[in-house]
């Protein structure tokens, strides 16, 4: 590699993990888990508990507070709550967890520029990089706890070790017991493969101790403030539940789940992926080389086998996905299957970003907007939508550059030249990363998100209205509307007392369009037109027309 070609390829990385951070704020949150994460940051930077998290004024005990500290804390900061300080903590651990995989790639005797190259342009990482979630604060933390074990692993001394402990109980701190099994079933898959190394029993039984401390505090803590019902919630519901398949817990999903979504979470990339397996699985008497594998492998197989599963509990994979990659592109040129793979993933990006952008531009966000009115599902809405498609302008024009740009790519590719190759690819995967951020997901946010509503039922609780939730159910789904209200709501179970309330002066009521279907002829208040909130699942219920609705356009 000459020396231009190793400042291109870092330039590409970087751009690919700068744009992590873009945009941050040019889409409200999307519903549910980014608006329940940064509403009980909320709450907590508005004065409730800073030790047990709270929705809606009610404990909510599926995670530790350590992120939501980050959020609580950014928000004081800035002086108020806002869609970019709740997405501010994921974007910038995403962004230290391409530091962090790049240093390790290096001691793996990878490349560590074209390793976080691939991490920060794989769309599932940078979609979680965006998201005001704990996932990639969680990665980062069992990133750092796998990599000071591979040191110890290596050297026997225990400062890594200690930093693992560290590392997996901040992931805990988190993102709950998720990264610590799966961090535990990493290094437990590597030790039954590679042996101990220098490992002493001591030390490792030490590492144990301190990780299982931390678990057990947060447990205890629970049980003092809450009582038992909380803890056992906690450890056996919200973990043991979800990993058997409790219905209760929800993402019950098929054993293939996983095999699918990667295809498309970490396309391009995961169309080489088996290849940077099965060359890592040949020179697996390397422990740098089977380390990233098993790494890989017992998390995949491990979510896998568990009932629940979600596309962003395979994050803390993604950086071992990385290195295998890197570690395998110079061979990609190579044999027959290495170089098929290859060809397939360039062929295949070129001819991809250019549909895409021809796609995406040309459905225009009033049909995404009215099929999400009449439909509920995601796959029904965007095959209404795509009914409407029709080419626009600028989507010629952009696809036109994206083709144009895939030109450069073909042709490095053909000529052999791994870096440039590697370095047009990551500039095209920050193009396309870029158009999606900044261009395409701003165009569907309208119906998506129910700020402006929420917004004003907030400034309308200001003013003495009463603002009310009728059988809300599970606190979660009010949390687009508390976040932006910028307060809680009560919630009301029993019709009689929603008429009482509707009936004493001016209410807005949140009410699930089924039950204000059943309850319309026994209730005083009439229903804002335009049917489902955006974001959410409830209609308003206003007590005189245009009370909750007054500064609509």
């Amino acid at each position: 590699m000459s020396r231009v070609d190793g400042w291109l390829l870092a330039g590409a990385a970087i751009l690919a993990t700068a744009a992590l951070a873009s945009g941050l704020g040019r889409t409200d949150l999307w519903a549910p888990d980014e608006p329940r994460v940064a509403e009980i940051a909320r709450e907590m930077s508005a004065g409730a508990s800073w030790v047990i998290p709270t929705l809606n004024g009610r404990p909510f005990v599926e995670e530790p507070p350590l992120f939501y500290w980050l959020q609580g804390s950014l928000y004081r900061l800035v002086g108020a709550p806002s869609t970019v300080a709740a997405r501010v903590p994921a974007a910038t651990a995403a962004i230290a967890g391409v530091v962090v995989t790049a240093a390790l790639a290096a001691r793996l005797g990878a490349s560590p520029v074209l390793a976080a190259l691939v991490l920060a342009s794989v769309p599932e990482y940078w979609w979680m990089a965006r998201s005001a979630t704990p996932d990639t604060t969680a990665t980062l933390g069992t990133t750092l706890g796998l990599a000071g074990f591979f040191v110890a692993w290596r050297s026997g001394r225990r400062a890594p070790l200690v930093a693992t402990a560290g590392a997996i109980g901040l992931a805990f701190a988190c993102k709950s017991l998720l990264p610590v099994g799966l961090a535990v079933l990493a290094a437990g898959a590597f030790v039954a493969g590679a042996g101990v190394g220098r490992l002493s029993v001591a030390a490792v039984a030490w590492t144990v101790t301190g990780v299982a401390a931390v678990t057990a505090a947060w447990v205890a803590l629970l049980a003092a403030r809450l009582g038992v019902g909380a803890a056992g919630f906690f450890l056996f519901a919200n973990h043991l539940g979800r990993l058997v398949g409790i219905e209760a817990e929800g993402h019950v999903r098929s054993p293939l789940y996983y095999l699918a979504n990667l295809s498309l979470d970490a396309f391009p990339w995961s169309l080489v992926l088996p290849a940077a397996a099965v060359a890592a699985w040949r020179a697996r008497a390397l422990p740098e080389c089977r380390f990233p594998l098993f790494w890989a492998a017992a998390m995949l197989i491990g979510l896998t086998l568990s009932a629940s599963k979600r596309a962003h509990y395979l994050l803390p994979a993604y950086p071992a996905f990385a290195i295998l990659i890197a570690r395998w592109w110079p061979q990609a040129w190579d044999a027959r299957p290495d170089r098929i793979s290859r060809r397939l993933m360039v062929v295949s990006l070129a001819a991809v970003g250019p549909l895409l952008a021809l796609v995406l531009l040309g459905i225009p966000a009033a049909e995404f907007a009215a099929a999400a009115h009449r439909l509920r599902s995601l796959p029904a809405v965007s095959v209404a939508a795509l009914s409407g498609w029709s080419p626009t302008v600028a989507g010629a024009v952009v696809a036109t550059c994206l083709a144009l740009a895939g030109l450069p790519l073909l042709g490095a590719d053909h000529h052999g030249n791994m870096a440039r190759t590697a370095t047009v690819m990551g500039a095209y995967l920050a193009a396309v990363h870029l158009l999606l951020v900044l261009v395409v997901l701003p165009r569907l946010n309208p119906l998506a998100t129910s700020r402006p509503e929420a917004e004003r039922l907030g400034r309308l609780a200001a003013q003495g209205v009463r603002v009310v939730a009728f059988r809300p159910g599970d606190s979660q789904t009010l949390s687009p509307i508390l976040f932006y209200a910028r307060r809680e709501l009560p919630e009301i179970e029993s019709a009689e007392r929603l008429r009482a309330e509707m009936g004493a002066g001016p209410a807005c009521a949140l009410i699930r369009a089924e039950d204000q279907a059943a309850l319309a002829d026994s209730l005083p208040g009439s229903p804002v037109r335009g049917g489902v909130l955006p974001g959410s699942r409830f209609v308003l219920l206003e007590t005189a027309p245009g009370l909750c609705t007054a500064d609509r356009p």
